[in-house]
């Protein structure tokens, strides 16, 4: 039970012996516990090494007697002295601790760069604020997400600003709900739009809204359960490039907006897949395979869009493509 304290079995049980008989002897000791004198010795050893035991002699007691510190005096000095060295053995740990937290600190900040990838802004003042900044910014390419109704809202379709991209050049494509198409207000938007360029598909449901600029800068709110109380704007490019991808996926799957007259527009999805896998360079037979189509009716496909656009080769055809905005 003292081994914490520096006790081993052996010396205690002689320690304890030595407490009950205090007048004993080496040989009194070895005899009683019918071990050897060198096992009693060490044992009285390791007690003075703990200052447990005392020269004797040095108050009348015959030489050779071992003599015991009062008990209360030498295990409270030994309880003290253990006690400080686990106090000091917890403070090299606390300060190993520290070290530890501050090279991992040091390993996982290696190669990071202090820019700002995310900035955050609360208020709806702050979503129309930021989504106006970045149109004033488009040079190449808007894409945007529109899963609300036309409501004036900071998120909805902003037809001037989106005309005013559109005049300056620069390419707009919007996914919005299927469910909202019919209604008058929006209706009205999205046919402005088209008719001045815009690509505009649907899908009968969409994740969040969001909105990317020019593939370096995305918006999409803060809560996508409520949308008008913040947004988040993006800039870290592995991001951008999933969201790009995101955009693409349900681009392909999405459906074309009829025109003013009623007509729906001149490709299928499939179609518009196709189209852009060629204009991507991919072949036939892997352009095939990203449609989950045969070889045969990927250029059956091809050779129908040719004769519905009237083009003499493949190169005609992609160029009729881009000019209708299909690519």
């Amino acid at each position: 039970m003292l081994g914490a304290l520096g006790l081993d079995s052996d010396t205690e049980t002689v320690y304890r012996l030595m407490l009950e008989h205090p007048s004993w002897g080496v040989d009194q000791l070895a005899q009683a516990l019918d071990q050897d004198r060198s096992a009693v010795i060490r044992a009285l050893d390791t007690l003075a090494d703990l200052a447990l035991l005392r020269t004797a002699g040095t108050d009348g007691s015959p030489p050779g007697t071992p003599l015991l510190v009062p008990p209360r005096a030498g295990l409270g000095a030994l309880l003290e002295r253990r006690q400080n060295e686990l106090a000091r053995t917890q403070m090299e740990i606390d300060a190993s601790r520290s070290a530890v937290d501050d090279l991992l600190a040091d390993y996982t900040a290696h190669g990071r760069t202090a820019a700002a990838r995310v900035e955050r802004f609360t208020g709806a003042e702050a979503v129309h604020r930021i989504q106006s900044d970045l149109s004033v910014q488009a040079r190449g390419e808007v894409l945007a997400f529109a899963p609300t109704a036309a409501s004036g809202g900071p998120w909805d379709l902003d037809v001037p600003i989106h005309l005013d991209l559109l005049a300056r050049g620069v390419r707009v494509r919007v996914l919005h709900l299927a469910s909202v198409e019919g209604s008058p207000q929006r209706r009205t938007a999205v046919q402005r739009l088209v008719q001045a360029g815009a690509e505009i598909r649907t899908l009968p449901s969409l994740p969040l809204h969001l909105r990317i600029v020019d593939g370096a800068r995305a918006v999409m709110p803060l809560d996508p359960d409520d949308p008008d109380t913040g947004v988040v704007l993006l800039t870290e490019s592995s991001v951008l490039m999933g969201l790009r991808a995101l955009f693409a996926y349900l681009w392909d799957m999405a459906a074309e907006v009829e025109d003013a007259d009623g007509t729906p527009a001149p490709c299928s999805q499939q179609e518009r897949a196709l189209l852009r896998f060629l204009a991507e360079g991919l072949t036939d037979e892997a352009a095939a395979r990203r449609l989950g189509i045969s070889l045969r009716s990927e250029r059956r496909m091809i050779s129908g869009l040719t004769e519905r656009f009237n083009a003499g080769s493949r190169f005609q055809l992609g160029l009729q493509a881009a000019q209708r905005g299909l690519l």
